[in-house]
């Protein structure tokens, strides 16, 4: 942490990676409550010299900064005061108000959780906001399942192993691995099979089936006797997620306490029932050439939610819920990897290796850690807003948002004609991020293009010489939209931040929400400062736009719109049209050549196809 980063910090709030304490002469107790908490949830920022009161933060500063950061560092270094090692980096800044210590506290190993003090695993905390929470027995038992060698679902289970297989889910589980691994299945039985495959496994000479076979394709008795709550919940709504609560009752609801296998047939069964259009499903292999445009991505994010949960978390059940604007997918159980290391290719630590493997065999399963990323492969072809995650390390769950917003609208493509920049498509898809959310990360960045790390950071150097945005904080990987821009692109935006509300709009968008849905002719030529920037265009415009995908005259321009009038028509709908980026003078440097000719730009070009688009499709996320 430098001086920019802690000044700014310090007019923000305390939050769950950043903690501030007075510590002016010693270090407080406390602090190791806070070094287990960064430990056990995302790590953090510990930071001493800085004190709090009513609300505020102000900088006191450490009186002896040498001995309390010696003292500090080896208490963290004290296995009797901290259950392990942890590689602590510390800065020291000296501000005009005193001497500042800032600790960086990395998250622990997954094997090394839960980190607990004093030599008593009940002393173990997490961060949840500002606090330092102590543990919970379910939430103790959830780090000690995730830490353990023994992966939970290779156990073997002392179970009947000639009652507790469905017959039904093996055959078809047989068929679809015969499909994908054509000469590997040689076994004479289904015992041989599940034998070969893992599935069974040997035991004090007895074959005992895992945990992981009877969650994959067991009967449903055994499977409830293995996991004692729903495997899914499904619920579907008719309104919008912004109108859901506890209170609002589904129109449809699928709930499953079979095995894996089957809860995928029903999930899919259940999606198409309501999908856009109704379609009908291969029930043997559950595959159709003519699937729903957003099949892949929810087919990937339904395998993710159902092999990748804490199945030794019995106290929550996994939940998707459809809404008009967006599925919502909620699983117990974090994920392992980091957001960007999720859509980065490679296989990653999994919870369940034992299920991953038997999905994966039958081709229902990523290869090489590509899930994640495929879901947002699906989304940015859709030309969707990012998918949304939050992989919540204190409450050990994963969120998965699939929003049906398009990333791209008719005001951000009006926005960048505006601007005269040449942007390539991702270019685009960024700086359109920017106009959102006002800031982006290389993260974000790979998640709207698809781009490697190395091929982003080109991006976002091109976007900077540009002089679209800047780079932001020290890392070198946050970067926010540039100065001139902001107050052009983000009024709205800075106006809620202020109030701490939720922005989900645009502030391109946000900036005409007042105006109709088509402009009406307000413009009189020879109006004293006329305002020729376009927000949105009016029909007589989009006919324009329609007609000069090939050079126009003037003349063939007013015929096709039924105009007469020359001023009235170069002034209220051309020359906005031109000033605006949207078309262009085929003989710019003689205006008024009598061989001169109109012609959309490229920025025009992505505009109307946008609109023909929207035209095809009709109103966005419209469901049964």
């Amino acid at each position: 942490m430098d001086r920019d980063e802690l000044l700014a910090r310090l007019q923000s709030i305390e939050w769950d990676d950043i903690e501030f304490k007075k510590a002016t002469r010693e270090v407080p107790k406390s602090a190791l409550s806070t070094v287990s908490a960064f430990a056990n949830t995302a790590g953090g920022h510990l930071v001493f010299g800085v004190e709090q009161a009513n609300g505020t933060f102000t900088i006191t500063g450490v009186t002896n900064a040498d001995e309390v950061q010696n003292t500090f560092l080896g208490w963290v270094r004290d296995q009797n005061k901290i259950s392990v090692f942890l590689p602590i980096n510390g800065s020291v800044l000296a501000l005009a108000e005193g001497t500042v210590l800032a600790f960086y506290v990395p998250e622990a190993q997954r094997n090394e959780k839960p980190v607990f003090i004093d030599r008593a695993p009940h002393k173990a905390y997490i961060r949840r906001g500002g606090r330092d929470d102590t543990c919970t027995s379910d939430e103790l038992l959830r780090f000690i399942r995730d830490a353990s060698n023994i992966r939970y679902d290779a156990e073997p289970l002392d179970v009947d192993t000639s009652r507790c297989f469905d017959e039904a889910t093996v055959r078809w589980y047989r068929t679809r691995f015969a499909a994908s691994n054509p000469d590997r299945d040689t076994a004479a039985d289904d015992t041989s099979f599940l034998r070969n495959w893992g599935f069974l496994v040997e035991q004090g000479g007895v074959l005992r089936p895992t945990r992981a076979a009877i969650l994959v394709l067991g009967s449903g008795e055994y499977v409830r006797q293995v996991l004692p709550r729903m495997a899914v919940d499904v619920q579907f709504y008719r309104n919008a997620s912004a109108d859901y609560d506890s209170a609002v009752r589904w129109a449809d609801r699928l709930t499953m306490e079979d095995n894996l296998i089957k809860a995928w047939q029903a999930i899919v069964e259940f999606y198409f029932r309501h999908s856009e259009r109704p379609f009908a499903v291969d029930a043997a292999t559950l595959r159709r050439d003519d699937d729903p445009p957003d099949y892949i991505s929810f087919r990937e994010a339904v395998i993710n939610l159902l092999i990748h949960q804490d199945f030794g978390d019995t106290t929550r059940v996994p939940v998707i819920r459809f809404f008009r604007d967006q599925t919502e997918f909620f699983n117990p159980g974090d994920a392992f990897a980091s957001r960007e290391q999720l859509l980065d290719p490679g296989d990653k630590e999994v919870r369940n290796p034992s299920i991953v493997n038997a999905f994966r065999r039958i081709g229902l399963s990523d290869q090489g850690g590509t899930g994640v990323r495929a879901i947002f492969d699906g989304w940015r072809k859709l030309g969707y807003l990012p998918p949304e995650i939050e992989n919540h390390k204190a409450e050990k769950s994963f969120r998965l948002r699939l929003r049906k917003e398009k990333l791209i609208t008719e005001a951000q493509l009006l926005a960048q004609a505006r601007l005269g920049a040449h942007l390539s498509t991702q270019e685009a898809d960024v700086f359109a991020y920017l106009t959102r959310k006002g800031q982006i990360d290389l993260t974000d960045v790979k998640a709207l293009t698809g781009l490697s790390g190395a091929d982003a950071r080109q991006l976002v150097q091109r976007l900077t010489v540009q002089a679209l945005l800047v780079a932001q904080g020290e890392t070198g990987n946050l970067f926010g939209l540039a100065e001139h821009l902001r107050t052009r692109f983000l009024p709205a935006v800075s106006g809620q931040a202020e109030n701490g509300e939720d922005n989900q709009q645009s502030g391109v968008e946000a900036a005409v929400t007042d105006s109709t849905d088509q402009v009406t002719e307000q413009v009189v030529p020879g109006q004293p400062g006329l305002d020729r920037s376009l927000d949105r265009l009016t029909d007589v415009q989009w006919r324009i736009v329609g007609h000069a995908d090939v050079p126009r005259s003037l003349a063939e321009l007013m015929a096709h719109t039924g105009y007469r009038q020359r001023p009235h028509f170069v002034a209220t709908h051309l020359e906005p049209l031109l000033t605006g980026g949207v078309l262009r003078l085929t003989i710019p440097d003689k205006p008024r050549s009598s061989q001169q000719r109109y012609v959309l730009t490229d920025a025009g070009v992505q505009l109307k196809l946008l609109h023909e688009q929207q035209q095809v499709a009709g109103p966005a996320g419209e469901q049964e």
